[in-house]
């Protein structure tokens, strides 16, 4: 993110403040159409903001046409697919692949986290001795740290390969569903949502609805992220053929 844009959040929720002592940053997050925890953390200079929400942003602050095309020309010309994320390879990603790695590094995020494997057991459910573990693999992987008692997350968000043959990506998902099936039997209805809807599907249209449900499940982390959060949450779609789907051999994929 330019830093201008970010001189310019901060000197509108100041001027916001001086207007109204009781605006909030929950209430400019609001008036923005972003999600708290993605302003908080772009203000604290922590992450960047996506180009979806760039745009809402600049559609609501009141700043000059010649100035929202110089931030979103500087956007683009400074942003890189790298430099929002941390890209896993299959290499990587395998020794982090267990589904309690990732929801560690979530818990991170949360203000009253403890850095302690008790701690970690606990919010879980999850062995102590596998807590340890995964503590002292994400520290040397550089990916937390702890201070003060406290997880400090140290990596950008993780993203892996996408729509390449992975073991460790297949591992991942497996124990989600897992989870999920768990979850059916376990977790109140009020507290989850499962449903499912079966159809005819022409095929044709099969990569614009994959590119639909990555959007939405951005949308719906943009909308659930903030820094009140207290828990951790798996937000997944299941998408697949109960037909045998007949593919070529230079098509197929495991």
């Amino acid at each position: 993110m330019p830093q201008n844009l970010r001189h310019i959040l901060l000197s509108e929720l100041s001027l916001r403040r001086s207007r109204n002592a009781q605006y909030s940053l929950r209430a400019f997050s609001r008036d923005l159409g972003i999600g708290l925890g993605s302003l908080s953390e772009v203000m604290s200079g922590k992450r960047e903001l996506s180009p979806t929400n760039l745009l809402k942003v600049l559609q609501n602050l009141n700043i000059s046409p010649e100035q929202k095309a110089s931030l979103v020309k500087g956007d683009k010309k400074e942003r890189t697919p790298q430099e929002e994320h941390q890209l896993l390879q299959e290499d990587e990603f395998k020794l982090i692949a267990d589904w309690y790695y990732v929801a560690i590094l979530n818990l991170a995020k949360i203000k009253t986290n403890k850095g302690t494997p008790r701690w970690v057991s606990d919010r879980l459910g999850i062995d102590r001795y596998l807590a340890i573990e995964a503590l002292e693999r994400l520290e040397r992987l550089s990916l937390i740290k702890i201070e003060k008692n406290k997880l400090v997350r140290t990596a950008k968000p993780l993203k892996t390969t996408t729509d390449i043959p992975s073991t460790a990506i297949r591992k991942h998902h497996s124990q989600n569903l897992v989870l999920a099936e768990k979850a059916i039997h376990n977790v109140p209805v009020e507290l989850r949502e499962i449903a499912a809807v079966v159809m005819p599907v022409n095929m044709k249209n099969l990569t614009k609805v994959k590119e639909l449900l990555l959007k939405t499940r951005k949308k719906a982390a943009d909308l659930l992220e903030d820094d009140q959060a207290t828990e951790v949450y798996t937000l997944a779609f299941q998408l697949f053929p109960l037909t045998a789907v007949k593919t070529s051999k230079k098509g197929a994929k495991k």
